[in-house]
Formats: C-alpha cells, structure tokens, sequence
C-alpha cells in the first residue's frame, strides 16, 4: 500500500466516520472496521488502542447503548479491542439463538392451537 498522504487521509476519514447500519451484519462490519485499522498499521499510522475501542463504542448505533454502558463502566481496568469485539459477536450469536428458540415456541404454539377437536368443553 502507498504511505501517500492522500491514502493515509482517506483511510483515516474512513475509520472516523465508521458507523454501524442495523440493517448490517455485526461480523461484517466488525471485519471492515479491523480491515481499515490493519490498512492504516500496514502504512505505519499507529493508534493507541485506547483510541481504537473508543472509534468502535462511537461508531455503534443508540440499539447498543446498554452494551457500551456495560463494557465502559462495568469492568475494572481497561477495556480492549479484542475483548469489546468479542463481548458483540457474543451478544449476536445470543440474539439469534434466542430468535431461532422464539421462532420454534411460535411454531408449537400455532400447531397446538390448530388441533381441529375445538378446544375445552367438547
């Protein structure tokens, strides 16, 4: 990669506008935030990694308040990159068990309801 300035500019506007879409996958997202952070490491602008949790905890959508709040103020010690990364993609790999189990509840709920006897007092 060139080390041009126009590069590294635009690589760092990238980073710093970085923002989540709820409509993205978290992995996805996830993987170009880490792709931006190594491109700018590979021209040699280094972050400190304290500047690099805080570019993700600003660049998640108000949906993660709660999980920003809990990784910020609910741990003693810092906080890095490789562990907030790890606490998201645990947070959706929860969230889609929980929706498959939800999905699975209403399936049994719509064939019980639908046993053709005509329910109590029959």
């Amino acid at each position: 990669m060139t080390k041009c300035l126009a590069h590294r500019q635009f690589l760092k506007q990238q980073l710093y506008s970085f923002n989540k879409v709820d409509t993205k996958v978290i992995m996805e997202q996830l993987t170009k935030f880490n792709k931006i952070l190594d491109d700018l490491e590979n021209i040699e602008v280094h972050l400190k990694d304290e500047d690099k949790d805080i570019l993700l905890f600003c660049a998640l959508s108000r949906s993660f308040e709660s999980f920003k709040d809990t990784m910020l103020h609910g741990k003693e010690g810092t906080v890095n990159l490789e562990e907030v990364q790890a606490a998201l993609r645990t947070k959706k790999l929860t969230k889609s068990k929980d929706l498959r189990a939800d999905e699975n509840v209403e399936g049994l709920s719509v064939s019980r309801g639908n046993d053709g006897g005509g329910g109590r007092g029959n």
